[in-house]
């Protein structure tokens, strides 16, 4: 009994956690706002990733692929640059139909802290998270370059 009331206390944590690093403001390629609150009662991705980087190169297809047979659906997908400066974030970002964290904030404490916390260690990274602000899946890329929207929401 006790272990259970300690574990069901941090995710309760992790998600007000989470929650909290994930309010902020967000940019589409167009350049219109959105909120937190915009994205209620949506399945999140938090994708981690960077220009320079091969494998995100490559991945960035398959998940464009997957959002796009998710239009509609409760799912969003936020992008956060690891990339070394805002020109080159500018460049990737525009070949992406989700939002993004400004440049600053996702290369900075609210970026690092939201890698640390979905349990990364390199890029390309994706976690999903439920509408509740719980991680389901904080390993995704490999569920969605296997299965696809068919897949979703790629529960762990």
């Amino acid at each position: 009994m006790k272990v259970f009331i300690v574990l069901a206390l941090c995710a309760v944590a992790s998600s007000a956690d989470l929650r909290s690093l994930l309010d902020t403001t967000y940019t589409d390629v167009s350049g219109r706002s959105y909120t937190l609150s915009d994205f209620r009662g949506k399945y999140l991705a938090l994708y981690h990733s960077a220009s320079w980087c091969g494998p995100c190169r490559r991945f960035t297809p398959n998940l464009i692929n997957a959002y796009n047979a998710l239009l509609g659906r409760n799912f969003q997908v936020i992008w956060i640059s690891k990339d070394r400066n805002s020109r080159d974030s500018d460049a990737f970002f525009k070949k992406m139909p989700w939002v993004r964290m400004s440049f600053n904030e996702g290369r900075g404490t609210r970026g690092n802290e939201l890698f640390k916390l979905t349990n990364q260690r390199y890029i390309p990274a994706v976690t999903i998270v439920d509408p509740n602000f719980r991680i389901i899946n904080d390993q995704a890329r490999s569920d969605i370059e296997r299965s696809g929207s068919r897949g979703f929401p790629w529960r762990d």
